[in-house]
């Protein structure tokens, strides 16, 4: 079994009830809520700083983390050509490229 954190699985502080610390989550403040999600998602994600889920709310650290995830996403353009090398043009071009291949 790996290491990495699973977000919302079980953990050494929550029992089988769902309870954490004797408490249910329903019942913890508003910021202890926020607070464990931040936490959450940091140990999820490695890339993301503390900074990036600043909020005092579950609602806030939610919201900053979906604009964090959007601000790094690579946005690359429907029919981006790729990035190949031109096809030699003739049969002793091919040979050339095939025996190049070959040596590396």
């Amino acid at each position: 079994m790996s290491d990495e954190p699973v977000i919302g699985g079980e953990t050494d502080e929550t029992d089988e009830t769902g309870e954490a610390d004797g408490r249910s989550l329903a019942a913890a403040p508003e910021g202890e809520l926020a607070e464990r999600l931040r936490e959450a998602l940091l140990a999820a994600d490695p890339d993301l700083r503390a900074e990036e889920l600043a909020g005092a709310t579950a609602g806030e650290v939610r919201e900053r983390y979906a604009a964090a995830r959007a601000a790094r996403a690579v946005a690359v353009p429907a029919g981006a050509p790729g990035r190949l090398s031109p096809a030699p043009s003739d049969a002793l071009a091919k040979i050339r490229a095939g025996l190049a291949r070959l040596d590396d």
